[in-house]
């Protein structure tokens, strides 16, 4: 292997990876009681992307997909699959002139192949698509405050929708509660919330970012009230039957999908993920890479929303502090390779995800004006994965 290809491993591989598990934290001292918003305190913002990246993406994302077959893409994948310990591997590649490239792996010769992986906390970005749509067709407010519908969440007067989409409310994060990881099977999103909120909350809202899946547990639960249907239903509507994702489902509660690959920890599995139908808003999204291209391409084209919606969504850049050298918006992640290595020098507009047994990304890379999804069980980098995937290309920019 060149010193080039090793470098576009290493540096995708050490991005940030947000999970819908984590290890129990280290029990924080409790902030003093927040009497309103504050001003953001944490290290600086990313700087905001160029218009003309976004025009980029926006026409890559355009243009008719055709499959095509790629030599190349085949060797890498390959070469990817052979390096790590991974039961099921799945990939899309999809460039700037439409062709689109998908492949699947299965853990033994004769196995079937899945249909569905699960895309963990990539399912954020669906999420925070639905409440940008809600905003566009004046439904919702980005500054609505969260007391109208969780008034006994701590501080629930002072953090907004915004806040739960960019994780800066300072809400504890369900996932990280010992006594919820010890109880195994299904929780409900009563349950989830009953958790976090007896927990303290991490900072007072506007001071600070720190991953919450808690968050987008709300947002789960205004997606409902303003839409008056199931949180899977609406966004089967608003996003699955809009673009027609036929290898997409958003998953209901308790639900066992045919043909989806089965999770593969390598170690016992807490109370928080032992059922992927558990993290609701946070995470429900079971799909091919094909989809999750098809999806990504579509709301960086502002087919999902337009494109000031699109560009919100990217503004407020926040460093993932205490998750990785990433930048956190609106449901989507920015990430600097170079943050990584810095012989390395692409971005990737996306968003990430894992818990024990499978890990997943989808992304557009600005330096190769493509589209990439991941989706992997067992053990092993997705990101490294596309960057393998994507290094096959020539540089656009």
């Amino acid at each position: 292997m060149t010193a080039s290809r090793r470098t576009v491993i290493v540096a995708a591989a050490a991005l940030a990876l947000p999970s819908l598990v984590s290890a129990a934290p280290k029990k924080p001292k409790p902030p003093k009681p927040c009497t309103a918003r504050v001003a953001y305190a944490g290290p600086p913002l990313r700087a905001q992307l160029g218009a003309w990246q976004f025009d980029a993406a926006a026409r890559a994302g355009s243009s008719r997909l055709a499959p095509v077959t790629s030599d190349k893409l085949e060797a890498a994948f390959e070469q990817a699959a052979g390096k790590m310990q991974t039961k099921a591997l799945t990939a899309a590649l999809a460039t700037a002139d439409g062709a689109i490239w998908t492949q699947t792996l299965a853990g033994k010769p004769g196995e079937p192949l899945p249909s569905r992986f699960f895309w963990a906390s990539v399912g954020k970005a669906y999420t925070a698509t639905a409440i940008l749509q809600m905003v566009e067709e004046g439904k919702l407010s980005l500054e609505a405050t969260l007391n109208r519908w969780a008034p006994e969440a701590p501080n629930a007067a002072w953090i907004t929708v915004e806040d739960l989409l960019g994780h800066t409310g300072g809400l504890y994060s369900f996932q990280n509660d010992p006594v919820l990881r010890a109880e195994p099977g299904y929780k409900p999103p009563e349950r989830l919330l009953a958790a976090a909120n007896a927990q303290p909350a991490g900072f007072c809202p506007g001071a600070a970012w720190s991953y919450s899946n808690t968050g987008y547990v709300h947002l789960g639960r205004i997606i409902e009230a303003v839409d008056a249907r199931p949180y899977h239903e609406a966004l089967r509507g608003r996003i699955v039957e809009r673009l027609d994702l036929r290898e997409t489902d958003i998953l209901a509660p308790r639900e066992v999908l045919a043909g989806m690959a089965p999770l593969a920890p390598t170690g016992p599995s807490g109370g928080t993920d032992d059922d992927v139908t558990t993290p609701y808003a946070a995470g429900a999204v079971a799909a091919s890479a094909g989809d999750a291209v098809k999806f990504w391409r579509a709301l960086m084209s502002n087919r999902l929303h337009g494109a000031e919606q699109t560009r919100r969504r990217f503004m407020r850049l926040y460093p993932m502090t205490g998750v990785g050298p990433s930048h956190y918006g609106l449901g989507v992640m920015v990430s600097d390779l170079a943050a990584a290595d810095p012989r390395a020098s692409d971005t990737w507009l996306g968003h990430a995800g894992g818990l024990p047994g499978a890990k997943a990304v989808v992304a557009y890379s600005l330096e190769k004006q493509a589209y990439v999804a991941v989706a992997l069980t067992g053990e092993g980098s997705p990101e490294a994965t596309a960057n393998l995937l994507l290094s096959t290309l020539p540089k656009k920019v």
